[in-house]
């Protein structure tokens, strides 16, 4: 393996140019000299040091970033944003999947310390407990999550609670006032806000609150399914399900099927996120869109400015858009022209 003074001699330089050359030093070297190096690094193909280099430069080039669920195409997507940013300012990434469990979460951020990384992000679980907030004392500085997490770090998130008032007032427009609602852990500030936008909404628009029509699942088609179930053999049971995100929805669309339902004419079903799959599931899901993409990219662009020690808005909201398809409204809907609908 080629080392440094390998390249220094081939250029016919010193060790302390090819140094400069290499982390884009303040001290000039000629354009001449420069393209030297860089062939020589080229034909040698020389490899610096990685460790050597964070100890010179204080930095690894390397950040954290934290998962709940990488099955979930909704954190896979945020991933790409992130990776995106990282490509192109030169990072690496280091990818931990918590499976929201507290105990691994914690594991992750020490794991990431260990690693010594230059920042983490965290998207999804919950991060405001004692022990993970004790753990990240050391990156408390350069720490960005993704999501509402009542702490105060850099955050970029999405008007949850708007989106969900989008959701249930579609619902409400194409005839619906018996309205389920999905929701997940208590302890996810996310699932609490969609919750408060969907009371709001039902308040808004005159339509009485039942806490029966309120289920806890857990983010997956499983759940989405079981608890739809649920709330489709009540006595008092809804017209529409708003589920709090696309997996559980295509679960609460297969529940209802399975009992012998047509969605939408017996029961309407909305989700949220527009991951992919929705607009090929059968019906196709309406829904709300979350822009994850852009999570990703933000939240990596802030932890960039946050390292280098520039002014940053702590806080960054991205507005929700409704996706209408036939879940809600029908295929029949579809096959009208714009000027008939």
């Amino acid at each position: 393996m080629s080392k440094i003074h390998d390249v220094a001699r081939r250029a016919n330089v010193s060790i302390a140019t090819v140094s400069r050359v290499l982390n884009s030093a303040d001290h000039k070297v000629s354009s001449e000299t420069a393209e030297k190096v860089r062939q020589a690094i080229k034909d040698l193909d020389y490899r610096p040091n990685a460790l050597a280099r964070a100890l010179q430069m204080k930095k690894t080039m390397t950040i954290g970033v934290i998962i709940p669920d990488i099955s979930n195409h909704y954190y896979a997507e945020i991933v790409r944003g992130i990776q995106s940013v990282a490509d192109r300012e030169g990072y690496n990434i280091i990818l931990q999947n918590t499976e929201r469990k507290p105990d691994q979460i914690v594991k992750s951020i020490y794991l990431l310390r260990e690693k010594i990384v230059d920042g983490i992000i965290f998207s999804g679980g919950t991060i405001n407990g004692y022990e993970p907030l004790s753990a990240l004392k050391e990156l408390r500085d350069r720490v960005v999550v993704i999501g509402r997490h009542d702490v105060n770090f850099p955050a970029i998130m999405v008007d949850n609670i708007a989106g969900a008032t989008l959701a249930v007032e579609h619902l409400v427009a194409v005839g619906h006032r018996e309205i389920g609602f999905i929701s997940w852990s208590e302890n996810s500030t996310t699932a609490m806000d969609r919750l408060s936008g969907y009371r709001s909404a039902l308040a808004q628009n005159s339509c009485h609150f039942e806490p029966s029509l309120i289920r806890q699942g857990k983010l997956t088609p499983e759940s989405g399914y079981e608890q739809a179930k649920v709330l489709l053999a009540q006595r008092k049971k809804p017209t529409a399900i708003f589920a709090g995100n696309d997996l559980m929805a295509f679960g609460v669309i297969f529940a209802a099927i399975e009992m012998g339902m047509r969605v939408p004419e017996d029961l309407a079903v909305i989700g949220f996120d527009n991951i992919p799959l929705s607009s090929f599931f059968v019906p196709s899901l309406s829904t709300i869109e979350v822009p994850m993409f852009t999570l990703g990219s933000d939240s990596m662009e802030t932890l960039v400015s946050l390292i280098a020690g520039q002014k940053i808005s702590r806080i960054k909201i991205h507005k929700t858009n409704i996706v209408v398809r036939q879940s809600t409204i029908g295929k029949e809907y579809f096959s009208l022209t714009k000027e008939d609908r």
